[in-house]
This record gives structure tokens, sequence and C-alpha cells, in this order.
């Protein structure tokens, strides 16, 4: 059980810190070259963006899990998957292009 948590730890450790030391690159250059709108408009991005994986998120489970969750313990997995992400992808650009 140690051994499965530790490797998860590391795994969020590694992705958490690939974030913030390009973040941490990213924001004073950003901040210095194009002032303090340019962050409110990436937060705004970034806020749009997670707003839009929830909704993708409610969309996949209420419409499409009750159809393709059975499809999914069968062995042709990929284009459900392949849906799945042209379905994010379709209501992440709709929510930041404001359609």
């Amino acid at each position: 059980m140690f051994k499965y948590f530790f490797t998860i730890h590391s795994e969020i450790t590694k992705y958490l810190i690939r974030f913030v030391v390009v973040a941490a690159l990213a924001i004073p250059i950003l901040w210095i070259t194009q002032g303090i709108n340019s962050l409110r408009v990436i937060g705004y991005k970034v806020a749009l963006a997670s707003v839009a994986v929830g909704l993708a998120e409610v969309i996949w489970a209420f419409f499409f899990k009750p159809v393709f969750g059975k499809a999914e313990e069968s062995l042709n997995v990929q284009s459900i998957m392949l849906f799945r992400g042209i379905l994010y992808a379709a209501i992440i650009l709709a929510l930041c292009l404001g359609l």
C-alpha cells in the first residue's frame, strides 16, 4: 500500500514541479512585458477552460455514459475515448471562444 502511495505522490510532485517552474518563469515575464492586464486575461482563460472541463464531464456522465459505459467494458475502447476527447475539445473551444 505504501509503495502505491509513494508512486502517486512522486507523480503528483513531478507534474507540480513542472507546472510551477513554467508558471514561475512565465508570470514575471508576462507581467514585465505586457502588464497586469495580460495576467487577468490568462486567469480568465484558465477559469473558462476549467469550467469547460467540468461541464464536459457532466455532459459525458449524464448523456453519454449510460449508453457508452457498457461498450467501454468491451474491447473497442479506442473509438469511445476518441469520441470523448472530441466532445471535451468541442466544449472547451466553445466556451473559450464565447459560442
